[in-house]
C-alpha cells in the first residue's frame, strides 16, 4: 500500500518535488520513552500552572489567593517550584442580609474543564475564565517555595493547598464561595466553582496553563510532513 500511495504523490507532483525516501532506525531506549502514538514525546520539557481566585464585597471586604507551580524537565528527572499567597481584609459594616440561596455544586467531579456559576440576589458580578496554551519557555523567577497559604480577617477567608501533584484554592465572604480544583490524581479535572447568594459581590477564578516545548526536531518535522502528504492522498479519487 506505502508504494501505490507514493506512486499517487508522483502522478500528483513533478518527480523533482519529492525527496528521496529515507528511512531512520529507532533503538529501544528511545521507543521506551515514547507515550502516545507519536515520537518526539520527549518534546514536552515543562508545565506552569497560575490560579488566582479573588472575592470583593460592597463593604471593602477582601479574600483572594494565588497559587503557582512549574515543573521542568532536567537531565533524567524533574525539579518542581511553587508559590502560594492569600490576603484577607474584612472591610467595614455588615453584609445586606437577603433571602437568596444557591447550593449543589460544590462535590461536582469533572474530567477535562468543568467551569460553574450558581448566582442569586442582585447585581452580582462572576466570572471563570481558563487559558491554555503551548510556549517555548516560561518565567521561572518569583516563587516562594511555599506549598500552603492561609488568611483570615473578619467573615473573610482565603486558602491555597498543593497536594500531591494538584493545587486547590478557597475564597469565601459573606453569601459567596468560590473555589479552583486542579487534581491529577482524580483524572486531570480542572473545576472553577463559584456560588453567590447575596447582593452587590464580585468574584473571579482564572487559571493559565502553559505547556513549555522543545523546538521542533529536522527529523520530527521531515516526519510529520510525511504524515500530513499521505493523509492528503486520502482524498484524491480512486
Amino acid at each position: 500500500m506505502f508504494a501505490a500511495l507514493v506512486a499517487a504523490a508522483a502522478a500528483v507532483q513533478p518527480a523533482a518535488a519529492l525527496p528521496p525516501l529515507k528511512v531512520d532506525l529507532v533503538d529501544e531506549a528511545t521507543l521506551a520513552t515514547i507515550s502516545g502514538r507519536y515520537f518526539g514525546a520527549q518534546m514536552l520539557v515543562g508545565l506552569r500552572v497560575d490560579l488566582v481566585s479573588s472575592l470583593h464585597t460592597p463593604q471593602q471586604g477582601l479574600a483572594s489567593a494565588r497559587g503557582s507551580m512549574l515543573v521542568q524537565r532536567e537531565g533524567g528527572g524533574f525539579s518542581v517550584q511553587t508559590d502560594a499567597r492569600s490576603q484577607a481584609e474584612a472591610g467595614s459594616g455588615l453584609p445586606e442580609a437577603t433571602p437568596a440561596t444557591a447550593s449543589g455544586a460544590e462535590q461536582v467531579s469533572v474530567q477535562g474543564i468543568g467551569q460553574i456559576a450558581q448566582i442569586a440576589g442582585d447585581r452580582n458580578r462572576l466570572s471563570n475564565l481558563t487559558r491554555i496554551g503551548f510556549v517555548d519557555s516560561v518565567d521561572a523567577s518569583g516563587f516562594n517555595g511555599q506549598t500552603q497559604a492561609a488568611s483570615s480577617a473578619g467573615p473573610m477567608t482565603a486558602q491555597v493547598t498543593f497536594l500531591d501533584g494538584g493545587v486547590q484554592l478557597g475564597v469565601a465572604g459573606p453569601g459567596a464561595t468560590l473555589q479552583q480544583r486542579l487534581d491529577p490524581a482524580a483524572g486531570g479535572g480542572i473545576v472553577q466553582f463559584g456560588r453567590i447568594a447575596g447582593n452587590d459581590l464580585t468574584g473571579s477564578n482564572s487559571l493559565q496553563l502553559q505547556f513549555v516545548s522543545a523546538p521542533i526536531t529536522p527529523q520530527l518535522s521531515q516526519q510529520l510532513g510525511l504524515q500530513q502528504a499521505l493523509e492528503s492522498l486520502r482524498a484524491l479519487p480512486r
